[in-house]
């Protein structure tokens, strides 16, 4: 007597589904509400989860923080590894892509970003706690650097500053004009305004 073979299983696939479940719902609550007046109960009701699942998945509320800081990252570093992968744009028109693309990103989720982006440089450094965010964090400016340098071995860029030290102002006047733009009362054009801020940063940085 012969048995039939068993189809094979279907992957489960709820854990990832929930994940995005909880990271969605979390995204809406925290930019209706701010991030401070949301509670893991409320996520897990959002989400249409028990509080323990989201527990489960992420243990706090600073770590689903990390976790969507963590997505905006691997967006940008995707950004950057195309940035890279260009050998044939000059180093100064990939660096007003990158403002350029970044300030469309922010801008089209700008109601997120009003109320956690501060908190999001915060995880994302590593000064709220363990999370995946700061490793991921070193790999952007690992590129943003190695950009950098290759624009200064064409060059394209000065050698005035080291590579490293041109990629942190690079990180730093992106992060400060995004903060300003989002909490400003009468906002223009966010990529508009980064587009011109790149304009006056390559003006030192051009050789």
């Amino acid at each position: 007597m012969t048995t039939r073979a068993r189809p094979a299983r279907e992957a489960r696939t709820y854990g990832g589904e929930t994940r995005e479940l909880i990271l969605t719902a979390a995204e809406k609550l925290f930019a209706v509400q701010g991030l401070h007046s949301v509670s893991m109960l409320d996520i897990a009701a959002e989400a249409g989860v028990s509080r323990a699942t989201v527990f489960n998945q992420f243990g706090s509320k600073i770590l689903v923080l990390d976790a969507i800081t963590a997505r905006s990252l691997e967006s940008y570093r995707t950004m950057l590894r195309a940035a890279l992968d260009d050998t044939q744009a000059p180093t100064t028109a990939l660096l007003r892509r990158l403002f350029r693309q970044m300030g469309k990103g922010i801008a089209g989720n700008q109601h997120l970003y009003r109320e956690v982006f501060v908190e999001i440089r915060k995880v994302s450094m590593g000064l709220d706690g363990d999370g995946v965010s700061p490793g991921l964090k070193r790999k952007t400016f690992g590129i943003l650097t190695t950009i950098f340098a290759r624009g200064q071995g064409r060059g394209d860029i000065s050698r005035a500053a080291s590579a490293e030290v041109l990629a942190t102002a690079f990180d730093s006047l992106l992060s400060g004009a995004v903060i300003q733009w989002l909490h400003a009362q009468r906002r223009g054009s966010l990529p508009a305004m980064l587009e011109a801020l790149v304009d006056v940063f390559l003006d030192g940085a051009a050789a």
